[in-house]
C-alpha cells in the first residue's frame, strides 16, 4: 500500500473512532431529553448545537471545510448510535450528515460562502412538490410550500424544489428568507419537528440551484470532481442507508431491553424466561436485528463494489439499492412489532420505550416506501423486470 494511501486510511479510522465515542457520549443525554423533546415536538436546542460542535454533522464535509471526509459506512454507525437513543435524534442527524453532502457539491464559490466559518451546515432537504421559479435577472425567483422539512427548527439554510423547465432543481435559501408553519402532529417520530417550509417570490442568485437529478449523480455532475475525498464520487444510492440507520439502533435497543424483561417479567405469576415460545420469539428479534445489520452493510457495500469496479449507474442498479432499502426498513420494522405481541398490554403504555421505538420505526418506514408501500415496490419490480417506469409514476429517480 502506498504510504500516502495508508496514512491516510489510519487518520480515517481515527476520526471515524471519535466521531463513534462522540455519538456514544450524547446517548445518556439524548435518552434522558426525550420525553420532553417529544412532548415539544422538536429537538432541543442546546443538544443539537452540541452535538454540531462534536462534529457530529460534519462526517461527510470535506477535509477543506473542516469535515471528517468519511464515507457511508461510518456515517450509518453514527446514526445508529444516536437512533438507540431516540430515532427522532438520528433522523435529524442523518439529514444533517446528509444535507452536507449535498450542499459540498454544488459550484465551489456556493461552497466557499457556506463554509467560510463552519464546518457542517444545518439544513432540510425536502424533494417535493415542486414549486415555482421564474428567471429574473442574475437568477430565480422561488415560491412554494414544502411540507416534510425536517430538521428546519435548528437551519441556517434549507433546500427546496422547484421546476427549471423541465428539471427539478433545488434552491439553496437562507433561514431568513422562508416562513414555517408549525404542521408536524405525528405519533411517532414527532420531535423530528418536521414541518412544512414556505417561499413566497424568493431570489436566489444563479450558482445556488443545481438539478437534482445531475446533484445526486456521480457520473453526471462536474462539482463531484472538486474534492479529494472518496465519497464524492458516489452516487446517491451508496448514502442511502445514512439517514434509516436509527431504525437499526432502536432495534438492536429494544432486543436489550426486552432480554432484561424476559429476566424480571412475571406474568400471572409464572417468570416469562421459562416459557419457551417467549424464549423463541426473543431469539428470532435478536437474529433479525442481525440479518438487518448484515443487509444494510451488504447492500452499502455492492454499490462501493461498483463504482470500484467503473460500473455506471443503471435502472436495475438503482432498483436493487432501493429494494435493500425498503426491506432493511420493513424487516425492522416487523421486528420490532414481534417483540410487541409477545409483551402483552404493559407493552402498549405511552411511556414504554419499546412502543415508542415501534411507533416511531413505523413512521419512518414511510420515507423509505414513499406514500404507498405497494407502489414503490412495484415501481422497482418494473425495473428489475425490464419493464420500465409506469407512465405518469411521479416517483423521481435518483441515480
Amino acid at each position: 500500500m502506498d504510504m500516502e494511501v495508508a496514512n491516510a486510511s489510519r487518520e480515517d479510522m481515527r476520526a471515524a473512532e471519535a466521531a463513534y465515542a462522540a455519538a456514544r457520549s450524547f446517548v445518556p443525554r439524548i435518552a434522558e431529553l426525550a420525553p420532553g423533546m417529544r412532548a415539544a415536538r422538536k429537538l432541543d436546542d442546546a443538544l443539537i448545537e452540541d452535538m454540531e460542535k462534536a462534529g457530529l454533522f460534519s462526517l461527510l464535509v470535506p477535509k477543506r471545510w473542516g469535515g471528517a471526509g468519511l464515507g457511508p459506512h461510518e456515517a450509518c454507525k453514527v446514526t445508529e448510535i444516536i437512533g438507540s437513543a431516540d430515532c427522532s435524534a438520528g433522523w435529524v442527524t442523518g439529514f444533517y450528515i446528509l444535507h452536507n453532502w449535498f450542499l459540498c457539491r454544488f459550484p465551489l464559490e456556493v461552497q466557499q460562502a457556506l463554509y467560510e466559518r463552519r464546518n457542517s451546515v444545518r439544513a432540510p432537504a425536502v424533494f417535493g412538490p415542486p414549486g415555482t421559479a421564474e428567471r429574473v435577472e442574475g437568477g430565480y425567483r422561488v415560491t412554494g410550500r414544502w411540507p416534510y422539512g425536517t430538521g428546519a427548527w435548528h437551519a441556517s439554510h434549507v433546500l427546496v424544489p422547484a421546476m427549471v423547465g423541465e428539471a427539478m432543481h433545488w434552491f439553496i435559501m437562507p433561514r431568513g428568507d422562508v416562513e414555517y408553519v408549525d404542521d408536524w402532529h405525528m405519533e411517532g417520530m414527532s420531535a423530528t419537528g418536521s414541518i412544512t417550509i414556505a417561499a413566497q417570490n424568493v431570489f436566489v442568485a444563479d450558482g445556488w440551484h443545481c438539478d437534482i437529478n445531475e446533484l445526486t449523480s456521480a457520473d453526471n455532475y462536474p462539482a463531484a470532481g472538486l474534492h479529494d475525498d472518496y465519497v464524492y464520487r458516489l452516487p446517491f444510492t451508496a448514502l442511502l442507508m445514512v439517514s434509516l440507520s436509527p431504525c437499526l439502533g432502536a432495534l438492536d435497543r429494544a432486543v436489550e431491553l426486552s432480554r432484561e424483561r424476559l429476566a424480571t417479567s412475571r406474568p400471572l405469576g409464572f417468570p416469562r424466561i421459562k416459557r419457551a415460545p417467549a424464549r423463541v420469539r426473543w431469539a428470532e428479534v435478536y437474529e433479525k436485528a442481525r440479518l438487518m445489520r448484515l443487509l444494510r452493510d451488504a447492500a452499502t457495500d455492492e454499490i462501493l463494489a461498483g463504482v470500484r469496479a467503473g460500473e455506471g449507474a443503471s435502472p436495475l442498479r438503482e432498483a436493487r439499492a432501493q429494494l435493500h432499502l425498503v426491506h432493511f426498513v420493513h424487516g425492522t420494522k416487523s421486528a420490532l412489532r414481534h417483540l410487541m405481541d409477545g409483551m402483552g398490554s404493559s407493552g402498549y403504555r405511552s411511556d414504554d420505550p419499546i412502543f415508542r421505538m415501534t411507533q416511531d420505526v413505523s413512521i419512518l418506514a414511510t420515507h423509505a416506501h414513499g406514500p404507498d408501500y405497494d407502489v414503490v415496490m412495484d415501481r422497482h419490480a418494473r425495473s428489475l423486470l425490464g419493464l420500465g417506469a409506469e407512465p405518469g409514476d411521479p416517483g423521481t429517480r435518483l441515480t
